[in-house]
């Protein structure tokens, strides 16, 4: 752990350094540089972002799904831009200027500058939180991995889904049975597959919203023959969630719910089972090297007869039976539990923090009451900012709900 940390009282820290937390520490340092002072962002990895960025590589990702106005900064042209500067517009995709994932990184890399010059961000695995209600300024406790600690005067949860990897209960078995050739999305990465998967075998990629579609297109421009099952028909949609649920009307509506678990189902309404954009799609329909499967289920899958230099599956299906497959891949999701996250299990233990399907029910400024000054953002505050919060236009979202509270730390 950096020793700059090591048994000091820090009044803000972030944990997390993905988008969430990046983004709300740049938005608090342009209010208040001051507050450099008295920030710590913390992650287990030693760079921020290094999760989004393995997550985009793995998948093959050429660009994201959100505009341009969506980012990291509060600078709404700020990507835009920075593509001008640097003569890169042709990376802004149409119809809303959605960004290459290189564009994206670049702009990322000259925007962390500024973390980097205040000196906030810190490689530190949180291991355990803990919260002492009488400790008068700094009631929080941060320890880690290797058992060093600072304390906090309020803290927020800036964590993803990324821990909380989803598989269908009934594929459960083969995925245990066959752990090298059947991988959730998050363990599998498309350049891995050319290293390890002859072109001759078939890649089997089991869903139907835009991690799927990402992997079926980059493993078939990649050379290999690859089948797209999904349980329901495939949708096509631009964004994963209406847009209308960046506005004031919406929000508002939503706000005036107040039953949590009607929250929880307007969420799953609007994000759906998962979409895919118009321009995967069309490179699906438009390539010979991947077949897709609407509305089929796996029955059952086993291996095929022994002989062959590597064993391959055969995955049989409602509607028909595949051979030859040398890879099953899940890209079923993620469903988020703050039970998942070890650090907070103590934490949830003593305090009984209300869960409505492993999501808090936080307070308007995303408290996570019983437990005052600590916060959440990103997934973790679904149940106050609606379908958005998970995504990158989730994190202003949050910081115009948590900067308040923030600058009284200060």
């Amino acid at each position: 752990m950096n020793s700059y940390l090591s048994h000091r009282n820090i009044p803000i820290t972030i944990i997390g350094g993905g988008i969430h937390g990046v983004s709300i520490a740049l938005r608090l340092l342009r209010d208040i540089p001051a507050a450099a002072k008295h920030l710590a962002v913390v992650d287990r990895h030693s760079h921020p972002l290094t999760q989004w960025r393995s997550k985009t590589e793995r998948q093959g990702m050429t660009f994201l799904r959100s505009p341009a106005v969506h980012h990291i900064t509060p600078d709404a042209l700020g990507i835009v831009e920075y593509a001008e500067r640097h003569n890169r517009t042709n990376a802004l995709a149409p119809p809303y200027s959605q960004p290459s994932t290189q564009l994206f990184w670049d702009f990322c890399k000259s925007t962390l500058a500024e973390l980097r010059e205040h000196r906030v961000y810190y490689q530190f695995d949180v291991a355990k939180l803990r919260w002492d209600k009488g400790a008068g300024r700094f009631p929080f406790r941060l320890i880690s991995t290797n058992s060093e600690g600072f304390r906090s005067g309020c803290v927020v949860l800036a964590i993803g889904s990324d821990d909380c990897a989803y598989v269908p209960p009934e594929l459960v078995q083969w995925q245990r049975r066959y752990p090298d050739q059947i991988l959730h999305a998050s363990e599998f990465s498309v350049d891995g597959a050319d290293k390890r998967d002859d072109k001759g075998s078939r890649i089997v990629i089991v869903g139907g919203g835009l991690t799927a579609g990402t992997l079926a297109k980059s493993l078939s421009e990649r050379g290999h023959d690859v089948a797209l099952i999904a349980r329901k028909g495939l949708k096509t949609e631009q964004f994963d969630f209406p847009p209308v649920w960046l506005g004031p009307k919406a929000l508002a509506k939503f706000a005036s719910e107040t039953d949590f678990q009607r929250r929880y189902e307007i969420i799953q309404q609007n994000r759906g089972e998962g979409s895919i954009t118009p321009d995967i799609m069309a490179a699906l329909l438009n390539t010979p090297k991947v077949d897709i499967y609407p509305e089929t289920r796996i029955h059952n899958i086993t291996t095929e007869k022994e002989g062959l230099p590597t064993r391959r599956l055969r995955v049989e299906t409602t509607c028909s039976v595949m051979t030859d497959v040398s890879r099953v891949i899940f890209a079923t999701g993620y469903r988020f539990d703050l039970r998942r996250y070890g650090f907070l299990t103590e934490l949830l233990a003593q305090h009984q923090i209300p869960l409505v399907c492993g999501l808090p029910q936080l307070d308007t400024d995303l408290q996570l009451h019983p437990i005052e000054n600590l916060f959440g953002s990103g997934t973790i505050a679904q149940l106050q900012i609606g379908p958005a919060s998970g995504n990158i236009a989730g994190a202003n979202l949050a910081y115009e709900r948590l900067r308040e509270k923030l600058l009284s730390h200060l």
